[in-house]
């Protein structure tokens, strides 16, 4: 259902890092186990692939109970783009592919939304690249465009937001060991 997403090296100086997404709820558009690159300080723009953390509380604590997330929700998403409820609150528009929904998150709801930037590496897929495979994409993208808001970019949220580096964790704890031994 979600897309959870661990650092897989280290963020560079730039505001860059590496995530693995885990998950079919990009369908084709991000093959499961693709390893991605996000950037903190890019501006997002409507039809953007984004890394969305979300807060496991208030409107999503319903979805917390779905994913072992550690107290926060790491998805990868499409970004549609921002507007308001009838009450006035600014909440982005979030898509996902597989099974076509979308998502109205309010500000306070969000920890980070980062823009991808890049395919570092994409696990190997299936030999059934056929045209039934895009036709499906493609309806699965058709099915977003009602939703696609004429808006525009919005900031990074989060900035400062990473993923755990969980290669230095485990070193730290090796270090660790070490010290005790």
């Amino acid at each position: 259902m979600a897309d959870n997403f661990t650092q897989s090296a280290a963020a560079n100086v730039d505001g860059t890092y590496q995530i693995f997404a885990v998950g079919r709820c990009m369908g084709d558009l991000v093959p499961e186990n693709t390893t991605l690159q996000a950037d903190a300080t890019a501006d997002i723009h409507p039809g953007q692939i984004v890394s969305v953390v979300l807060d496991a509380g208030g409107p999503f604590r319903e979805l917390s109970g779905m994913l072992d997330t550690h107290s926060c929700l790491g998805v990868i998403k499409l970004y549609l783009g921002k507007t308001q409820t009838t009450a006035g609150e600014e909440v982005f528009l979030l898509g996902q592919l597989n099974p076509p929904l979308v998502f109205a998150v309010p500000m306070a709801s969000l920890l980070a939304m980062h823009r991808i930037v890049a395919r570092v590496c994409e696990a190997p897929q299936p030999e059934d690249g056929t045209e039934d495979a895009k036709a499906v994409l493609n309806a699965q993208l058709d099915l977003m465009s009602p939703f696609l808001c004429e808006s525009e970019a919005a900031a990074p949220v989060g900035s400062d937001w990473r993923p755990v580096d969980l290669d230095a964790l485990i070193r730290s704890l090796q270090t660790l060991e070490q010290v005790d031994a």
